[in-house]
């Protein structure tokens, strides 16, 4: 090989190493995309696959994520409630906010709503979120909970305060038993003022399945204060019956011509089967022996005769001290359900 050739191939061979380090150097500084902690690479520093150093801690990477364990609607006076049941199982970790949606569908899969909004939850929480929307509670099938961009906090960096409720009562919101309200109090036990506290009431029947929900809010709430609170449920909610509709034992024989406070109060017995009207008057005349007939013959109690003998006194002492069935589609107002979300 002559040396002219020689030359040529050094001198092409270094040009062309000068080339690659000036291309290698330009792809460096301004096309190589720089660490990041979401290349699923080890290389700014981090103590796992992007995790630790300047990223997120690994822990957070192992955490147990977000669960709907629960999600129920109610028919609510003209509109639809939906209630999520939300876990969080991690006992060291919280979340001081996180997106959530409620995806609505309807018949054949349909979707009608995507519903979103933000929340928090506290480390081992299990708490509520209460949405309503203008879908007729017949037309939704199913609604399926996701979650999104949750902040993961360290439990000791956002403790949940100590807020506590009592007097808890649960009565019917009408003369006529249609409608419930759900009152007590809330107790700030916290050195520092509460500006906000959300209230979810849910009101569960005897087998307790849910039966309805509403919520209600109270604001600025001083250190070590209390708060009463009032939540309203919707009219076609009613409660079960604790006492028996009427109460008297009787102990006299009674009929034709008898007189007194047990009359009167036979009087008032035939007047709520719908049997008798007018105003007691603690007399037994015919209207009362006619009223008593009917009762009779209605109850099954012979000779029906209106008479008023020992085998139909028993017969109504027995009724009037029972307890009337409950119905299992009404509330059980020893089993309502608060659920408290406290805003600092």
């Amino acid at each position: 090989m002559n040396k002219n050739l020689s030359k040529q191939i050094l001198f092409g061979g270094g040009y062309l190493i000068v080339l690659f380090v000036i291309i290698f150097i330009i792809y460096s500084f301004w096309f190589k995309a720089s660490p990041t902690c979401f290349d699923n690479r080890q290389n700014q520093g981090e103590t796992g696959i992007d995790c630790g150093g300047p990223c997120l801690p690994c822990e957070i990477k192992t955490l147990v994520p977000l669960e709907a364990s629960r999600t129920k609607y109610f028919s609510a006076d003209g509109q639809t409630i939906i209630l999520a049941e939300i876990t969080n199982v991690n006992l060291n970790w919280a979340a001081d906010s996180f997106n959530y949606s409620f995806d609505i569908y309807g018949e054949n899969n349909l979707k009608l709503k995507k519903i979103t909004n933000k929340s928090f939850i506290y480390s081992g929480e299990i708490k509520y979120i209460f949405e309503p929307t203008e879908i007729e509670f017949e037309k939704i099938k199913n609604i399926i909970v996701s979650f999104s961009d949750i902040n993961w906090k360290e439990s000791n960096n956002f403790p949940k305060p100590n807020i506590q409720t009592r007097g808890i009562k649960t009565e019917p919101a009408n003369d006529n038993g249609t409608g419930a309200i759900v009152s007590g109090f809330i107790n700030n036990n916290n050195p520092f003022g509460i500006s906000k506290v959300r209230i979810i009431g849910i009101l569960l029947n005897q087998n307790n399945i849910q039966l309805s929900a509403s919520k209600t809010e109270i604001e600025n709430i001083p250190a070590f204060g209390e708060k009463s609170f009032k939540i309203n449920f919707p009219k076609s909610v009613s409660l079960i019956k604790t006492e028996p509709d009427w109460s008297y034992v009787f102990t006299s024989n009674l009929e034709l011509g008898s007189n007194g406070e047990e009359v009167k109060k036979l009087e008032e017995f035939l007047q709520k089967q719908g049997f008798l009207s007018g105003t007691p008057t603690g007399y037994f005349n015919t209207s009362v022996k006619n009223a008593l007939i009917e009762y009779q013959k209605k109850e099954g109690l012979l000779p029906a005769s209106g008479y008023f003998g020992i085998e139909t006194r028993e017969h109504i002492n027995l009724l009037t001290q029972e307890i009337p069935k409950a119905d299992l589609s009404q509330s059980d107002p020893n089993k309502t359900k608060i659920y408290i979300e406290t805003i600092r």
